[in-house]
């Protein structure tokens, strides 16, 4: 079990990389597909001298495929290297031990997530109401994905069974921007009580990532968006979007 001092060395971490940039609002959220064809180039590219933040990115990127693949718990640091094409000791230098390596490769997978995320909100060309409603057409979208195994930071809290402190405050701190941006666009949409719209919606959103693992299919999105509708219908005053509206024109 990983410490909170792990991730608090984390979160230093983890600014440092905003800082220098690593971090992408490209990202798409869980393991990228395609791995063997990328295996030579990536070994090419240690021997070439690319170290630092790009050998870092490797190891993420490899621990995160195998992680969500096979989960954490079986997955060795060797298939991890190996998976990656760095050496053994490259992981130990990048995170000092496997529980470093899971609590940095979630913390970045998280914020591959928010970025994809945030970033097909900000892109739908509609009101808050339909925004929200929206969610459930990213959540369709992710689903339809190969390499789709469900929420790597919702998956590695299950799998500890909730004793890791650790994990499960990189899952809540990865949640509160979400509910946040949730809650946003509730108040704008009119929601009489919008803090308890963006939990249920958030709901929503967690019941739907669990049925498409089972299912294997986007269709849990679109049953989560009807309910996501019916419930707009009473949580929304009509009073307020008239005010909207006419703020508006």
């Amino acid at each position: 079990m990983m410490t909170l001092s792990t991730l608090e060395k984390l979160n230093v971490e983890s600014r440092q990389r905003d800082r220098n940039g690593e971090r992408s609002t490209t990202l798409a959220p869980t393991a990228a597909p395609g791995l063997s064809g990328e295996r030579a180039e990536r070994q090419g590219d240690e021997v070439n001298g690319r170290r630092g933040a790009s050998v870092r990115r490797l190891l993420l990127d490899a621990a995160i495929r195998l992680f969500c693949r096979n989960g954490i718990g079986v997955t060795g640091i060797d298939a991890i290297v190996a998976e990656a094409g760095l050496a053994r000791m490259t992981l130990y230098n990048h995170f000092g031990s496997k529980d470093g390596l899971v609590a940095a490769a979630l913390e970045h997978e998280g914020a591959a997530w928010r970025a994809w995320f945030f970033a097909g909100l900000a892109q739908m060309d509609r009101g808050p109401r339909q925004r929200l409603l929206g969610v459930f057409d990213l959540l369709a979208e992710w689903f339809e994905r190969d390499d789709y195994f469900g929420c790597a930071l919702m998956n590695a809290v299950l799998e500890a069974r909730n004793q890791d402190p650790v994990l499960l405050a990189i899952t809540v701190a990865h949640k509160k921007p979400v509910l946040e941006q949730l809650q946003a666009l509730a108040a704008a949409a009119g929601a009489r009580h919008p803090e308890s719209l963006a939990q249920q919606i958030d709901l929503l959103m967690n019941g739907a990532i669990v049925k498409a693992v089972f299912s294997r299919e986007a269709h849990p999105a679109m049953e989560a968006k009807r309910v996501a509708e019916a419930l707009l219908e009473t949580a929304i005053d009509p009073k307020a979007v008239s005010l909207v509206a006419k703020a508006i024109n």
